[in-house]
C-alpha cells in the first residue's frame, strides 16, 4: 500500500507504472495524503481538493484501488485544547468523499496518528497508525522545529563525536 499519494499527477504515474510492471496483478492499494495542518513542511493535497482527487483515482486509475485518506498532523498538538483539528479535518474529508461519491464510510480507511498521538487518533476513528519512533526510536529532522531540549542533546552528541576525531597529515 502507498499512503502518500499527494497529487493527481502522482496517482497517474503510479497507475501507469503499476500497469506496466504488474500487468495482471491485483490493483495497488493507495491512500490520498491530505495536508490538514496547512504547514509548508508537510506534503499532501489541500483539503478542498480531496473529492476531486479521489474521483479522478476511482474513475481513471484502473490499476489503483483507493482505500482511504492519510494525514500527518501538526507535531505536539496539546489535547487539553480539545480534539486534534487535523484529525477532525480528515474525518470531515472522509465524510465529504463518502457522501459525494456514494462510498460506504467503512470502506474509506483513515491513516492518522503517530507515536506521540496514536491513542487519540484511534479514539477519533483512525484505522491505521504509524508508530515507528516507538519501535525504532526517535528520528531527528533537521528542517523541523523541535523542542529546545532536543537541540541541546543533539549539540552535545555532536560535540562528543567531534572530540574523538583527529586529523592526520599524510
Amino acid at each position: 500500500m502507498v499512503e502518500t499519494v499527494d497529487s493527481v499527477k502522482l496517482a497517474d504515474r503510479l497507475n501507469s507504472s503499476w500497469q506496466n510492471l504488474r500487468a495482471n496483478a491485483q490493483r495497488l492499494k493507495i491512500m490520498v495524503q491530505i495536508n490538514t495542518s496547512g504547514e509548508d513542511s508537510k506534503h499532501g493535497l489541500p483539503p478542498g481538493d480531496t473529492v476531486a482527487a479521489v474521483q479522478h483515482i476511482v474513475s481513471r486509475c484502473t490499476a489503483l484501488e483507493f482505500v482511504g485518506l492519510m494525514t500527518i498532523g501538526r507535531y505536539g498538538y496539546d489535547l487539553s485544547e480539545g480534539p486534534n483539528p487535523d484529525f477532525q479535518m480528515l474525518l470531515s474529508r472522509r465524510k465529504e468523499v463518502c457522501e459525494t461519491l456514494k462510498m460506504p464510510y467503512e470502506q474509506v480507511e483513515l491513516s492518522m496518528g503517530m507515536s506521540t498521538d496514536f491513542e487519540h487518533a484511534i479514539e477519533v476513528g483512525s484505522t491505521n497508525v504509524r508508530v515507528g519512533s516507538t519501535i525504532f526510536g526517535e528520528r531527528f529532522y533537521p528542517n523541523t522545529p523541535s523542542p529546545e531540549k532536543r537541540s541541546k542533546v543533539v549539540a552535545e552528541e555532536a560535540a562528543q563525536k567531534l572530540d574523538g576525531l583527529t586529523v592526520k597529515e599524510q
